[in-house]
């Protein structure tokens, strides 16, 4: 290793004592004249046993001297600068390696005590530096350079350096390997529950975990965020195996503080060279598929397919396509009719977003939402629909006269919002609508995240006279306390049910007692799905209130609405 060390001095003496380094000055013969104290703790010699009484060489070691002799030349010889690296002995006799530089101390300068110059001398200024700490500062740069400053696990640099490592052997030995990604579902969650101190500590308790399952070969990595990648040489039904194990491992609570924190993960899996054979195509299979596990809600393992690669690649055109349909306006609602079951009229219409797409035609809801969802575009869209549909009911109520309640489907991203209640009030004020003719649909999970921040918003709706229902009912969580919590108005029964009533007495059942639960606690109940006179005829006899589906009238425009709500009226 070769460094470049400034030699050029003004005050010699003054540069010597300040020098973080050894430094020297030595006569013609390389007898010492002057020595910092830098020096004589590199060496473990004193100035009084080196001034005057020994020189330079003496510092080295005898061997490599010998062996290395014409590659140091004489001062003498020495032009304007020599630097070489050298292995010098302390005066314990450990071996130290340093960067020897050597240069004519010029032009004369004054120089006072032993250095003194006489007439006609040519003295030599020495660096000398030590080695051992540069390279301790360059492992340390190194290591923090290549490791996760949470986990002190490799990080996504020296992991990736180490995949490439493996495919290069495995491409000789025609052996395979298998890439795993895990990722911790909720981390941000309970980071801002429980603070940043709790998310590190689980990183680093689960990283120890995964570490575990390489007692002999292998390697894993924290590679940002909540991820963790993960080297192994099973493959097939061995790797599979390894991954539940990771799985588990993961899963086992954490205590904090007397807290059990239970941690749910995701696992994306490709095998090489099957699934890829370099480095960036492995890393990227193995993100899709631990999109696809992560798409579970919960513990799940997926291996990388061509299939769920096309589906990647589908999500990221809708994704493309969608941004550009906000822009150009392509989206609309249409309306489905809620019926009393008691006397078949109107009650309410559930808003419903559609997306009639100039090339490809309509696109379901079911494959745009969740992309929606995951790429955050669901609170500009929700936005969108709560102002649209507010607008178009209020134009409705000023053409006919009368207009149904307007339900609108809130997401839990949507329902998150703090400013979710000023948007609804505005778009209300914006309409000339009153409150009373909207209710807001929001889905089991969103009242079951921050409850307080839930309990806020729905009181203020329900003051300002918003109804409030529950969608999909009986696929979430069903807890019996939100609903003597919350401020409710309505159940929906998810047409899971509905579909099943007919061939199975246990569902009919169940059916039957969330409409009783529900009557008891003062709530109405509509049904939705409904498709046949049959199941109209079992909700009736049931005592449900109102029901939805093909049966009574597939989604309509806002001018269809008009039309149903027009000549026929209202309840």
């Amino acid at each position: 290793m070769q460094a470049q060390f400034p030699l050029a001095v003004e005050t010699p003496e003054a540069a010597l004592a300040a020098a973080p380094f050894g430094m020297f000055i030595c006569d013609g013969n390389g007898t010492f004249q002057t020595v910092n104290a830098a020096l004589e703790k590199l060496t473990g010699l004193s100035a009084d046993e080196l001034v005057g009484r020994r020189g330079f060489e003496s510092l080295h070691d005898p061997a490599e001297l010998a062996r290395r002799r014409a590659e140091l030349p004489c001062l003498a010889a020495i032009g304007a600068r020599y630097e070489g690296e050298w292995t010098y002995r302390r005066r314990s006799g450990t071996p130290v390696r340093v960067v020897l530089a050597l240069s004519p101390l010029s032009p004369p300068l004054p120089m006072s005590g032993a250095a003194a110059r006489q007439p006609g001398e040519v003295l030599y200024v020495g660096v000398v530096v030590d080695m051992t700490r540069y390279a301790q500062s360059e492992a340390r740069l190194w290591y923090l350079s290549h490791h996760d400053g949470v986990t002190r696990l490799p990080n996504q640099t020296l992991f990736t350096e180490r995949l490439e490592l493996t495919i290069a052997r495995c491409q000789r030995s025609h052996s395979a390997f298998t890439v795993l990604i895990a990722e911790l579902g909720h981390l941000r969650k309970l980071r801002d529950a429980l603070g940043l101190h709790a998310a590190e500590l689980v990183l680093q308790i689960v990283g120890e975990r995964l570490r575990g399952l390489f007692p002999n070969d292998g390697t894993i990595a924290s590679i940002g965020g909540s991820q963790f990648a993960l080297l192994t040489n099973e493959t097939g039904a061995a790797a599979d195996a390894f991954a539940a194990e990771a799985l588990g491992r993961i899963a086992e609570p954490i205590d904090y503080g007397g807290t059990a924190l239970n941690i749910v993960a995701s696992i994306g899996i490709v095998a090489y060279p099957d699934d890829g054979d370099d480095a960036a195509t492995l890393m990227r299979r193995a993100g899709v598929a631990l999109s696809a596990a992560a798409a579970v809600h919960g513990n799940a393992v997926r291996r990388f397919s061509t299939a769920l690669e096309g589906q990647a690649a589908r999500r990221f055109q809708i994704e493309t396509m969608l941004r550009e349909a906000l822009q150009r306006q392509q989206l609309h609602l249409v309306y489905q009719p809620q019926v009393t079951l008691a006397n078949g009229r109107i009650v309410q219409v559930e808003t419903l977003l559609r997306w009639n797409h100039p090339q490809r035609g309509m696109i379901s809801p079911a494959e745009f939402v969740p992309v929606a969802e995951e790429s955050g575009l669901i609170e500009q869209i929700g936005e969108w629909v709560i102002r649209t549909a507010c607008r178009e009911a209020g134009k409705l109520l000023r053409q006919t006269g009368n207009l149904p309640r307007v339900a609108i489907n809130v997401s839990p991203q949507q329902f998150q919002r703090a400013d979710l209640f000023e948007t609804i009030r505005e778009a209300l004020d914006d309409a000339a609508l009153h409150p009373s003719y909207l209710e807001v649909e929001i889905t089991e999970g969103a009242l079951l995240g921050d409850t307080e921040q839930a309990l806020h918003t729905l009181h203020a709706l329900r003051d300002l006279g918003v109804e409030i229902a529950v969608d999909d009912f009986g696929t979430g969580y069903s807890s019996l306390a939100y609903l003597t919590r919350f401020p409710l108005n309505r159940l929906k029964i998810d047409r899971s049910f509905v579909t099943r009533m007919s061939g199975d007495p246990q569902c009919l059942a169940l059916v039957g007692a969330i409409i009783a639960m529900a009557h008891a606690l003062k709530l109405r109940v509509t049904a939705e799905g409904v498709e046949t006179p049959e199941q109209a005829a079992q909700l009736q006899a049931l005592g449900c209130d109102e029901a939805q589906g093909f049966w009574f009238s597939r989604p309509v425009t806002a001018s269809g609405l008009r039309n149903l709500i027009g000549p026929l009226g209202a309840g």
